[in-house]
């Protein structure tokens, strides 16, 4: 999420009025609200920098992948969830079995029935071995994602009565990049208390996402409740793309 943030030079547009903005300006200035909360953390404890996340996938089903995102991020400690979150959860996605490469690599975190295995947070030298043994995981462009309202129960405690409701664009986004927006979207939003076991999390999958629609939700005094994925467009780099909007009625978390 990192690389279209550093591109920002503009400290105004991120306090200009919403309905005073255009649409590039907008997405910039969530942006920098993105990046300064990265840069204040969740909290006051010891940061472990430099730290990644791998996650080994078999194959993708969209549902069990975004409550295993959840049911990851929400199981860390909290000093590696604080080094993690200050690193913009920065991810690599593998292709390979979970249960073949666990009998090499142990330490992995699975979800039950899941064909997915996460190591980490940790150092890029100590995720160095898996990515010399396998390959970047990759799938159809665009991705092929089941049609229709998709519920997901994040895993982990009883049904909780709260609700997240996530939209996320999928007009031409490959899956190995869907891949990457949903897991910002997911971890961010589960690490800042926005999303909890047994939570409801309501995804709609949209070939775009309009800025206008979501104005109200990108406007910095919505930002304790709202998480975003905002980064360059492939097809138009100089330009930010908004890939993915979830807000929690869980009045709290940070930034």
């Amino acid at each position: 999420m990192s690389e279209a943030l550093h591109e920002v030079r503009s400290e105004a547009w991120a306090e200009a009025l919403p309905e005073t903005q255009s649409d590039v300006e907008l997405l910039t200035a969530a942006a920098r609200t993105r990046l300064r909360a990265a840069h204040d953390g969740l909290g006051d404890g010891p940061v472990p920098w430099g730290v990644g996340v791998a996650v080994v996938v078999a194959d993708l089903d969209v549902a069990t992948f975004i409550a295993g995102v959840a049911d990851f991020a929400l199981t860390l400690p909290d000093d590696l969830c604080e080094g993690w979150y200050r690193a913009f959860t920065r991810t690599v996605f593998l292709a390979g079995r979970p249960a073949s490469v666990a009998a090499r690599h142990p330490g992995c975190r699975t979800t039950a029935g899941a064909p997915y295995a996460w190591y980490g947070p940790a150092r890029r030298g100590e995720l160095r071995p898996l990515s010399r043994l396998l390959r970047a995981f990759d799938g159809p462009a665009p991705i092929d994602v089941p049609t229709g309202p998709l519920t997901v129960t994040v895993p982990g405690g009883e049904p909780s009565g709260h609700v997240v409701d996530a939209a996320v664009a999928i007009g031409g986004v490959s899956t190995g990049d869907y891949l990457v927006h949903v897991h910002h979207l997911i971890a961010e939003a589960a690490l800042r208390g926005l999303i909890g076991p047994g939570d409801t999390i309501r995804v709609d999958h949209r070939k775009a996402l309009d800025t206008a629609e979501f104005r109200d939700l990108l406007a910095p005094a919505r930002a304790d409740r709202v998480q975003t994925r905002i980064t360059r467009s492939r097809t138009e780099p100089h330009h930010p793309r908004l890939y993915g909007v979830l807000e929690s009625n869980r009045l709290q978390g940070g930034h």
